[in-house]
């Protein structure tokens, strides 16, 4: 493997699965986090060494496309690596997987926030205390990933709660928590029948233990549907105000996450 990419295997596990033998895509999430946390071991930055130096790194965005979605029994790869610091803010970081035979069923892009743990604001990742080394040129999802903007016709499904289980090492609700959350938002119909082919997951503020966060369905626009993740309470004084998403001179509630998932047909 080139310098720089790590490589991590895995076999789709039984509790791996959803109630078709497919890959849940949040468990997929999980495999490249793993794989994240690996390449950063690798390569000198890992996560308890940047953390005693006061630093973490949070992701704010991530574009997955997929051209196959595997089932219990499958073992796949996952590559990773660091390709640039965007705008001297984030670091952009890809992924690419493929099947025991080595065919591509997945390519993603990634953005991360180096975070000083002590003021909570974001810095230079150029200026990391552990250098982040780049592979330049090597793209394995040449795309921008897209600011979302609400859609019409917004519907709240449910409120989900925060709760011990979702919690990761940074004490917030970990990122692929909200792909479940999401996933439980489309209809079984649209579970069953059609296939996922992409998700954008934008991550703009963090759900603590015991924060509530209002799902919120848009109307489906060109194979696409698009969940939201809003601050329950912010929803709460903004339909008082006179409208769901904030009109006139009512302050927009607090945006959580975003997610848009394309559909093959």
């Amino acid at each position: 493997m080139e310098q720089g990419i790590t490589t991590k295997d895995f076999e789709i596990r039984f509790s791996d699965c959803d109630h078709h033998s497919r890959l849940k895509l949040s468990n997929l999430f999980l495999f490249m986090e793993e794989t994240a946390i690996a390449d950063a071991e690798a390569n000198g930055f890992g996560l308890w060494k940047m953390m005693k130096a006061g630093y973490t790194t949070v992701i704010t965005r991530i574009k997955i496309r997929i051209l196959h979605q595997p089932v219990w029994g499958e073992k796949i790869s996952i590559s990773t690596w660091a390709k640039d610091f965007y705008k001297d803010k984030v670091v952009l970081k890809d992924y690419s997987i493929v099947d025991s035979q080595g065919h591509s069923i997945a390519q993603a892009t990634s953005s991360w926030l180096l975070v000083n743990m002590k003021t909570g604001k974001s810095e230079n990742p150029a200026n990391s205390p552990y250098p982040i080394p780049l592979f330049a040129g090597k793209n394995a999802l040449p795309e921008m990933m897209d600011i979302l903007s609400p859609e019409i016709e917004p519907r709240v499904l449910r409120t989900e709660q925060a709760h011990y289980s979702d919690l990761d090492m940074n004490n917030h609700v970990n990122h692929c928590r909200y792909v479940d959350w999401v996933m439980d938002s489309l209809d079984a119909d649209e579970v069953k029948s059609r296939r996922i082919r992409s998700i954008q997951m934008n991550f703009i503020s963090q759900v603590p233990l015991g924060g509530n966060v209002a799902i919120v369905r848009f109307k489906n626009t060109n194979h696409h549907a698009y969940i939201f993740g809003m601050n329950e309470g912010d929803m709460q004084a903004t339909q008082t105000a006179g409208g769901l998403l904030a009109t006139g001179n009512a302050q927009p509630p607090r945006c959580h996450f975003q997610a848009r998932i394309g559909f093959a047909d």
